[in-house]
């Protein structure tokens, strides 16, 4: 008994660590928001360089598996965004020391002509992480306006947009839309909550 007891334990041991380890490291929505979210943070540092990024689609494919309960899938997706991006920065930063160690050329160059004064870098008081977090709660209160028949027209639309903002790095804007949507979600819901308690006095039902 004692030795079919233990093969029985060491067989489970043996199927617990057949089980792969992102499977049980993406359980949770949070794991997939935090994936996401840094993949948005190397996105951003990637267009602060001034560098090309690519990545906005694998993105917003891990934020759009996220109402479904894909946090596996979103999670392998934000992070081949994420590497794709910490590598073109490495790529950068390794070729600004070769430029710089390159021997100077001894013609004399011709002046150059004078730079056009480069884009205003934009200044967020958000980061992205905080964005995305905003955006989730304005889908979150859409989702239960709708449940009991309350979502308001634009609400949807304001999500979307509020999206967009984020992925071209308007993080502030991202906010603001999706706070001003959250709020149409809850005015949503407590108007429909508060239009289906509202019912005729009982001396008007009939007996």
């Amino acid at each position: 008994m004692k030795i079919r007891s233990l093969s029985a334990g060491a067989l489970a041991a043996a199927l617990l660590l057949a089980v792969p380890a992102t499977s049980l490291w993406a359980a949770h929505r949070a794991d997939a928001q935090q994936a996401i979210a840094q993949a948005l943070s190397a996105r951003e540092k990637v267009l602060a360089a001034g560098l090309a990024s690519e990545t906005a689609a694998l993105i917003e494919e891990a934020q759009d598996l996220i109402p479904s309960r894909q946090y596996t899938k979103a999670v392998e997706l934000a992070e081949r965004a994420r590497k794709q991006d910490e590598y073109a920065l490495s790529q950068a930063a390794a070729a600004k020391p070769a430029a710089a160690a390159a021997p100077a050329s001894t013609t004399a160059a011709p002046a150059a002509a004078p730079a056009a004064p480069a884009a205003a870098a934009v200044t967020n008081k958000f980061s992205a992480a905080e964005a995305e977090t905003a955006i989730a709660a304005a889908e979150a209160a859409r989702k239960k306006a709708d449940a009991v028949g309350g979502e308001w027209r634009d609400t949807a639309k304001m999500i979307k947009d509020a999206g967009e903002q984020l992925k071209s790095g308007q993080f502030d804007a991202a906010v603001k839309l999706a706070n001003k949507a959250k709020q149409q979600g809850e005015l949503g819901y407590a108007q429909a909550i508060s239009q289906k308690g509202a019912t005729f006095p009982s001396y008007v039902h009939a007996k």
